[in-house]
């Protein structure tokens, strides 16, 4: 009898292992329970696991699926590269797949990577590329689902970009390309949560706080569960309480916020939430929670301007490898119009073949121009960045020659501004944290604070705006 258990028990392991779309499938659901839950490391193990799996079978959607949640999860913990490392190999797999919204969805993603590093023109230009594209799907509830992503990241864009105007048009949009549907999925309530959230924040900051508070509960009346995701409602619910100098109030939701952005692990918006207790616990005049909080501020701001400026080299890579896509794309085409040509008149073939040459030669005239460019604008920045690093007299100067726009923008907001503070501008733009620019300039982080305050007023900087991100949008 034990003998006869000992050889059946390799088969019954076989058995439990065995390796079908349907396991496969079925461990996709669990990541997407992993990722409302926040926990992107347990999800991107899960998911190279499936990707061998799928790739053991040859399951083309499963291999689709796996790479974009990698992809997914990697741009969560702000690894940007390795995101659209997973984005490219999902390129490969698309002529086997039958999925036909699955290149959209790569590629809004690819539009997140890119507002991570606040490239917010290049992400719209690919989003509204392919709402163009999302017109052609053939099924009507995946064509109203994309849509609605496709306007959901259009809107997040421009909210950071602070154009409020444009966040209530495409929000508006969402909603209406929502109601389109026959049938709502979770997906679909998702996007009409989002988008209610963006018009209660665009609200907020067009100071219309009754309207503000008027989406936020159609938000929070929408039948989806974000898990640790939904810290975007309690951050708007302080604001509006805030405005109102509902101080206390703002501080306890805040506070939820703050308890669910560290499960999730959002540190941007940690970061942000760290800025407002900070200065809802001034308001109160509770000076030791304020320090605590700002402490965080700085703490976390110098470890993510690290990362940020590490993802920027490594995106600007891709977009580079883009804009030599479309010259290799340009010069195919140009070869089917000579074979085209040939075909139609033996006649005309000298002419075409001078024809291709002269293009084939402007071709690569751009190519050697585009690289000769990209080396001349790094070894540009690497200069401005190590005259900021040796506090050089030079710095400003070389600075004003490299952005020639920055500083008389600067100066028609505040004609009065002295060159120090047009030097501290700079170091903003450039990305230098509260800690680098103390080091460089030899004084202490707590009055690089000080001074980011001051400044804020000077310029008037809202209080709940990226000093950064108001640099760069200049």
């Amino acid at each position: 009898m034990m003998k006869f258990i000992f050889l059946f028990f390799p088969l019954l392991l076989l058995a439990q292992s065995k390796i079908t779309t349907a396991t496969i499938d079925k461990r996709l659901e669990k990541s997407n329970a992993l990722l409302v839950d926040g926990q992107t490391d347990a999800m991107i193990e899960l998911n190279l696991s499936i990707l061998d799996d799928a790739k053991y079978i040859n399951y083309a959607e499963g291999k689709l699926s796996a790479c974009y949640n990698l992809a997914l999860a990697f741009s969560l913990q702000y690894k940007y590269n390795k995101s659209n490392y997973y984005l490219k190999m999902m390129e490969t797999e698309f002529k086997n797949s039958n999925a036909e919204d699955q290149e959209i969805s790569m590629n809004i993603l690819y539009s997140i990577n890119y507002r991570g590093i606040k490239m917010y023109d290049e992400a719209l230009k690919k989003l509204k590329k392919n709402l163009v594209m999302a017109d052609d799907l053939k099924n009507d509830s995946t064509r109203h689902a994309i849509k609605g992503m496709l306007l959901v990241q259009i809107g997040k864009n421009y909210a950071e970009k602070r154009n409020y105007d444009s966040v209530t048009y495409y929000g508006k949009r969402i909603v209406d390309e929502l109601k389109k549907s026959k049938k709502m999925d979770a997906g679909m309530n998702t996007s009409l949560k989002v988008a209610l959230l963006l018009l209660s924040e665009a609200k907020l900051n067009q100071n219309k706080i009754d309207s503000a508070e008027f989406y936020i509960k159609a938000a929070r009346a929408v039948p989806v569960n974000w898990g640790n995701n939904d810290f975007a409602t309690f951050k708007l619910l302080g604001q509006i309480c805030d405005a109102r100098k509902q101080y206390d109030s703002a501080i306890v939701d805040y506070e939820k916020a703050v308890v669910l952005a560290t499960k999730a692990r959002n540190f941007k918006k940690l970061l942000e939430l760290y800025g407002l207790l900070s200065q809802s616990y001034e308001k109160t005049g509770q000076i030791d929670h304020r320090n605590k909080y700002e402490f965080e501020y700085n703490k976390l701001e110098d470890s993510l301007k690290k990362i940020d400026n590490d993802n920027l080299k490594d995106t600007v890579g891709i977009l580079v490898e883009e804009k030599q896509k479309n010259l290799k794309d340009e010069n195919h085409f140009l070869l089917y119009i000579i074979i085209t040509g040939i075909v139609i008149s033996v006649i005309i073939v000298f002419f075409i073949n001078k024809r291709l040459r002269n293009k084939n030669k402007i071709l690569n005239v751009k190519e050697v121009e585009t690289k000769e460019l990209s080396q001349k604008l790094n070894m540009v920045f690497e200069e401005v960045i190590q005259l900021a690093k040796n506090n050089d007299v030079e710095f400003l100067a070389r600075f004003q020659e490299v952005y020639p726009e920055f500083v008389p923008k600067l100066l028609k907001i505040e004609p009065q501004l002295l060159n120090t503070e047009l030097k501290f501008c700079a170091l903003l733009f450039l990305n230098f944290s509260t800690k680098d620019i103390a080091t460089y300039t030899f004084v202490q982080p707590q009055s690089i604070q000080t001074r980011k305050n001051r400044l804020r007023k000077r310029l008037n900087i809202p209080s709940d705006e990226d000093i950064y991100v108001w640099m760069k949008n200049i």
